[in-house]
């Protein structure tokens, strides 16, 4: 794949799968993690797929936060290299942190990472929404609300 080209690319793409991991890792209630959802190659093809500027971007979140992370954290590793505990804590760390960059840095990340995720239909099929393609029945009743007297 010609995406794939380059180093940066490649951090890229092991920035990918360590926020993928540890965003969404192998649990025991049963929610599908990040390799039975095919996070990785999805997220590669779904960048493939974006006009280049938009492409840029969401490249250079991955970017930053694969090379930023050593001084971001003040440690020694990139993103990647980090235990998937002290992964999962940092990005925690960035959301709540007092820094809006450091805020807006693991919200971004979390955002795209979460569209990504609930787009698989194995996600959508654990929170009980249709599958993708799947469409309400015709002459479905959809509830109505009360009449609050021209209030609303």
């Amino acid at each position: 794949m010609a995406l794939l080209e380059g180093f940066f690319m490649r951090r890229a793409v092991d920035a990918i799968e360590a926020s993928s991991e540890a965003l969404f890792p192998a649990n025991a209630i049963g929610a599908p993690d990040y390799q039975a959802t095919d996070m990785v190659r999805r997220t590669v093809e779904y960048l493939t797929l974006l006009p280049r500027p938009q492409r840029r971007l969401l490249l250079m979140l991955f970017i930053v936060v694969e090379f930023g992370t050593p001084v971001l954290t003040l440690g020694f590793r990139r993103f990647s290299r980090l235990p998937v505990e002290r992964r999962e804590l940092v990005v925690r760390n960035w959301r709540r942190s007092r820094f809006l960059s450091l805020r807006l840095l693991g919200d971004a990340l979390k955002a795209t990472m979460t569209m990504l995720y609930m787009s698989h239909p194995l996600a959508l099929a654990y929170i009980g929404a249709p599958g993708a393609g799947e469409r309400p029945r015709a002459g479905l009743v959809l509830p109505s609300l009360p009449n609050l007297g021209g209030a609303v």
